[in-house]
C-alpha cells in the first residue's frame, strides 16, 4: 500500500466521521480510542477513494480499446 502524504480533505473527513458514529452508535468503539479509531477511518477513506478511483480508470480504458 502507498503512503500519500497530502491533506485529508473536508470529504474525507466527513466519511471518516460518518464511519466513527456508526461505530459509536453498535459499541463498536471505546471512548479512549476515539482519536486513533478516526485516525484509521481517515486513512480507510483515502484509501477507498484511491482504490474506486483506480478501478473507473481501468475501466475506462477498457471501454476505449
Amino acid at each position: 500500500m502507498k503512503i500519500v502524504s497530502a491533506p485529508y480533505t473536508s470529504e474525507h473527513g466527513l466519511r471518516a466521521l460518518k464511519r466513527l458514529h456508526k461505530a459509536i452508535i453498535c459499541n463498536q468503539v471505546l471512548p479512549s480510542n476515539l482519536h486513533q479509531f478516526y485516525k484509521a477511518m481517515l486513512h480507510l477513506e483515502r484509501y477507498v477513494e484511491r482504490l474506486n478511483g483506480k478501478g473507473k480508470k481501468s475501466r475506462r480504458i477498457r471501454s476505449i480499446q
